[in-house]
This record gives structure tokens, sequence and C-alpha cells, in this order.
């Protein structure tokens, strides 16, 4: 029994061993006939021309590199131009979009008339003639003023107001100038008194040398008709400014 199994088996490997050398030879094998080790030329003359041949394509190279180089140069020069000349018009445009917009809502300047009403308005009444007489020049001095510490001052305007003529009245005369210089320093000569006075007192105060300041840049009376008119006038209202 056994030597038949080991039978059987050498059969099947012998089978076995046939095919695979059968199917060894069915496969064909390529014949090699330029079977070299060289990595050159192998005469002279094809060296020679290779040579000459690979020189003829770096230059040709070279040149097409060059060309690609020189437009993509240009190129580059282009978006440069445009890039500066969009970038000043960008700025133009955003300085006319600023003017414009400051234009549309800066503040309406006042016209003249308005001016002359904002300046009267800003400007003291005139002295009326409650507490001024334009022709003798008499003032009726507030009861705060009237206190020893502000009388060499207060005299001193009496006496200028007593002595002023037409020819030396007004803006800009001298006894113009001299009474505001000494309204100034009874200014502050009140101002330092401020802690003595009470509220109503030191505005009633300054009010009154402020219209008194005011007063002496008009020309004197020469009458009078003229007194009467301009004591008319200063009661409630204020010059008109031409």
């Amino acid at each position: 029994m056994n030597a038949k199994r080991i039978a059987m088996a050498a059969i099947i490997a012998a089978g076995l061993a046939v095919g695979t050398v059968h199917a060894q030879a069915v496969v064909p094998q390529p014949q090699i006939t330029n079977w070299t080790y060289y990595r050159h030329a192998s005469t002279p003359i094809e060296g020679a021309l290779r040579g000459r041949a690979a020189v003829i394509q770096s230059a040709g190279q070279a040149q097409y590199l060059n060309s690609v180089a020189a437009m993509n140069y240009q190129e580059a020069l282009r978006r440069r131009i445009e890039n500066s000349a969009l970038w000043v018009k960008t700025y133009y445009d955003n300085k006319e979009i600023n003017r414009q917009y400051r234009e549309k809502y800066a503040p309406v300047p006042p016209t003249k008339e308005q001016w002359e009403r904002i300046t009267e308005k800003m400007l003291p009444d005139r002295l009326t003639a409650k507490n001024f007489d334009p022709v003798t020049g008499q003032l009726i001095w507030p009861h705060v003023l009237r206190t020893d510490e502000y009388k060499a001052i207060r005299e001193r305007i009496d006496e200028l107001l007593a002595t002023r003529t037409p020819d030396n009245s007004g803006d800009g005369s001298p006894s113009q100038r001299e009474i505001s210089q000494l309204v100034d320093a009874m200014m502050m000569l009140l101002k330092q008194n401020i802690d003595t006075l009470s509220t109503s007192q030191y505005a009633s105060a300054k009010e009154f040398l402020r219209s008194l300041d005011y007063e002496m840049t008009f020309p004197m009376s020469t009458g009078p008709a003229d007194a009467t008119a301009l004591a008319s006038d200063q009661i409630g209202q204020r010059p008109r400014i031409n």
C-alpha cells in the first residue's frame, strides 16, 4: 500500500516538472543587438556634431528665455505704470470727495446783515438819560461805585466828562482813550472786590462800566435839541451799525 502511494507521488512530481519546463520554453526572449557600456559618441565626428548641436540648442534656448524675461519685464512695467496712475487717480478722487463733503456740510457763513445783528447783540447798551446827561457830562454812578476805594478814578472820569468838547469826544479822541483806561482800572478793582458784593450788585456795576466805555465812543451832543434826541434814542435801543 505504501509502495503504491510513493509511486503515485513520483508520477505526479514528474508531470509537474515536465509542464514547468514546457511553459518556460514557450516564453520568447528579446534579442539585444546594440549592447554597449559607453555614455558618449562612438566616433569623434559624432561627438563634434553632438557638441555643435548642443551649443546651437543652448543659444536658441537662451534667446527664447531672454525673450520671455523681456516680455515679463515689460508686463511688470506696464502694471507698475497702471498702478501708479491708479494711485494718483485715487488720491485726487479722495481729495475731491473730501472737498465736496466739506462744502456740503460746512456751516454757511453769516451774511453781512447777520453779522451786524450779531455784533449789535454783543455790544453793551448805551447809557440812558437816567444815569448820564450827554450835554453836561454828569454821571449818576451806581451805589456800589460811589465808595471811597473808587473815588480817585471816579472823580477823574467826572472831570474828563465835564471838560470834554465836541472836538475832544468820540471814538479815538484823547478823552475817550483816557476814560477807557480808567474804566478798565475800575473794572479790575471791582473784580478784586467781588467777594464783598452780591451777584446783582456786581453785575449791575460791571454793566454800567461797559456802557460807560461804549458811550464814550460817540461824540458829545452840541445843544439841547441834540441832547433830547440822543436821550430818546438811548432808551432801550442800540445804535445801528452802518
